[in-house]
């Protein structure tokens, strides 16, 4: 994706993350944080903030994993980073964290596949990141864990059968409660 199809809020994050993690030594030490602090900057005062986070977060996350392909290299741990950035920018900013799991699991794996990453690791690693972002906000993790396995199926099966079969295989053994919401798929 270039950056010129990334939408206003996708670049503000992109150029926020690339501000901030040019010059840092350890890039991935700044993820979460640099993400969850420009994310709770442009949904804070938006009025409805799970609305416009509901339909800026693809470009959000696709933005932050730009940003950290263009000052480094996309890691499982960036991409787990970026999505639990996301969601603890929009809780900080006041928003549903729960209504946003689903779209940023599936937006970290669109970003990744989008720079050739490692989609399978970043299905897993995305839906950790998520669902550890519910838990610390005091969110259902039941929930969440349906959620992000749901959407990294989903988002696997857009690149190819084959990238989802070992999507729901890699989450059956990584994510605690993946298996039952694979099965009930």
């Amino acid at each position: 994706m270039s950056p010129g199809i990334l939408g206003e809020i996708g670049s503000k994050i992109k150029n926020g993350v690339i501000g901030t993690l040019r010059g840092v030594d350890e890039i991935y030490d700044a993820v979460f944080d640099t993400v969850r602090g420009n994310v709770a900057d442009v949904f804070q005062g938006t009025g409805d903030v799970t609305s416009a986070a509901i339909s800026g977060v693809s470009d959000v996350v696709v933005g932050a994993v730009q940003a950290v392909v263009e000052v480094g290299s996309i890691t499982g741990g960036a991409v787990r980073d970026i999505a639990r950035g996301t969601l603890r920018g929009v809780a900080d900013a006041g928003g549903d964290v729960g209504a946003l799991v689903k779209g940023t699991v599936q937006a970290s794996i669109v970003g990744v596949s989008e720079v050739e990453g490692d989609v399978v690791e970043a299905s897993v690693k995305a839906a950790q990141g998520a669902i550890e972002a519910v838990d610390a906000v005091g969110g259902d993790v039941t929930k969440a864990t349906h959620d992000a396995v749901v959407g990294a199926v989903e988002a696997a099966g857009s690149v190819s059968g084959e990238t989802a079969d070992a999507v729901k295989e890699a989450l059956t053994r990584s994510v605690k409660g993946a298996e039952d919401v694979i099965k009930s798929l």
